[in-house]
C-alpha cells in the first residue's frame, strides 16, 4: 500500500502529488547555503532523503527533517523524499524544487568601439537579477544608446541575494564629411560633369551614378558622362581611418542638348541666300531674340523659333556693321538658356 505524505519546505507547505516542475518552492542564497526541511511525520515512520548539488548534513539521515547545506552554483536542484512505514510499506517519492541564488559578476556585452552617433546594443552577459538600473536611467537587460564622444556605462543589477555592478567603455571615433559639387549644374547628354569632393576627413571615396558604373578608392574629383537623360541620383560614401563612414547623395538633371546655334554674320541684300538672322535650334520650344546696335538701342525683337530679323530698323537698312544679340531660349525639357554676342551684317 503507497502512503500519501506531505512535506514542508521552510515555511512552507507542498503536497508531494504536485508535478509542477517550473516552479521552486524555496530560494537559499549563495551566503547562506544550510537550510532545514521537514516532513509530517508518521510515528514509526523512516525517511529517505535525496539532494541534487548539496549535502545532507544532519546527524540523523532518515528523520522527518533534515539540514542540507547547498552548493554556491545558481541554479534550481531537486530534493526528493521517500517514506517507509514500521510495517515495512513505501510511499511514492516525492520530488520539489529549490532555486540557488548565487554571487553574479555583471558582465556588458558590446563592442568597445564606434562612430560618432551610431546605434549600440548593449546586452548583459549575466541574468537571474531581478531588477537592473544603467546609467541611462533606464531599466531593462538591454539598451541601445548613440554615444558621440568616447563614454562609460554601468549597470547595477540586483536580487534578493545579491547585487553588482558592471562597467563598460565605449571609445568613439569621429565620421568623416560627405559633400560635393558639380558642374554644368544641368549637363546635357553625353557631356563630361566634374565632381569635386568638399567634405573632410576621408580617406577612401566611392562614387555611386548608377547603372554599376562605381568608383572606389581615392578618386576625389571624378568625371562622369550620362548617357540619357533624367534625373540622376549621384551618391557619395567616404571612409576614414576608423572605418567610420558619411553618405551625400544630389540629383543631377540631365537633359538633352537642344543645339543652339547662332550665325555670326549674314547678308540682308534680298539675294534668297543668308537674307535674314535668327538662332536655329533643335528642341527648341520658346525663343525671345534681341538685337542691339553699338550705342546700345534695342532695334530689333523677335517672340517666337520662327523669327526671323532682316536688317532692317524702323523700315530702313541698317549700316553695315557689327550688332550685339541677346537670346533666352527655351526648350522642349523647359531647360532655359541664356546667350549673347555679336552679328555681323554685311552687303
Amino acid at each position: 500500500m503507497k502512503l500519501l505524505c506531505c512535506i514542508f519546505i521552510s515555511t512552507f507547505l507542498l503536497a508531494f502529488g504536485n508535478k509542477s516542475y517550473s516552479q521552486a518552492i524555496d530560494t537559499v542564497c549563495y551566503y547562506a547555503q544550510q537550510k532545514v526541511y521537514r516532513v509530517v511525520p508518521t510515528p514509526g515512520s523512516t525517511y529517505y532523503w535525496t539532494v541534487e548539488c548539496g549535502t545532507i548534513i544532519s546527524n540523523n539521515l532518515h528523520a522527518d527533517s533534515v539540514v542540507v547545506s547547498w552548493c554556491q552554483n545558481p541554479g534550481i536542484y531537486q530534493l526528493s523524499v521517500v517514506e517507509k512505514t514500521k510495517a515495512g510499506c513505501w510511499g511514492d517519492t516525492v520530488k520539489t524544487w529549490v532555486q540557488v541564488e548565487g554571487k553574479r559578476n555583471m558582465v556588458i556585452s558590446g563592442p568597445k568601439e564606434s562612430c560618432a552617433g551610431d546605434p549600440i546594443w548593449l546586452t548583459l552577459e549575466a541574468g537571474g537579477q531581478v531588477h537592473y538600473l544603467w546609467s541611462t536611467g533606464e531599466t531593462d537587460s538591454a539598451i541601445l544608446v548613440r554615444p558621440v564622444q568616447t563614454t562609460m556605462y554601468s549597470v547595477i543589477g540586483y536580487s534578493r541575494c545579491s547585487r553588482d555592478t558592471g562597467f563598460i567603455t565605449i571609445q568613439v571615433h569621429p565620421k568623416p564629411k560627405a559633400d560635393f559639387s558639380f558642374k554644368p549644374k544641368n549637363p546635357i547628354v553625353d557631356e563630361n560633369v566634374f565632381f569635386h569632393y568638399l567634405g573632410t576627413g576621408a580617406t577612401d571615396w566611392t562614387w555611386y551614378f548608377g547603372d554599376k558604373n562605381d568608383i572606389t578608392g581615392t578618386v576625389t574629383d571624378p568625371e562622369f558622362t550620362f548617357n540619357e537623360k533624367g534625373d540622376k541620383t549621384v551618391t557619395l560614401v567616404v571612409r576614414n581611418e576608423f572605418g567610420c563612414t558619411d553618405t551625400m547623395s544630389y540629383k543631377v538633371h540631365v537633359t538633352f542638348d537642344s543645339k543652339i546655334f547662332i550665325p555670326n554674320a549674314f547678308t540682308p541684300n534680298s539675294d534668297g541666300n543668308n537674307d535674314g538672322f535668327k538662332a536655329i535650334g533643335f528642341n527648341l520650344e520658346k525663343i525671345h531674340t534681341q538685337i542691339y546696335n553699338r550705342w546700345g538701342e534695342l532695334i530689333w525683337e523677335g517672340f517666337n523659333v520662327n523669327d526671323s530679323w532682316d536688317g532692317t530698323f524702323k523700315g530702313a537698312r541698317v549700316m553695315e556693321g557689327v550688332y550685339i544679340y541677346q537670346i533666352d531660349a527655351q526648350d522642349k525639357e523647359k531647360e532655359h538658356y541664356y546667350l549673347s554676342g555679336n552679328i555681323t551684317v554685311l552687303y
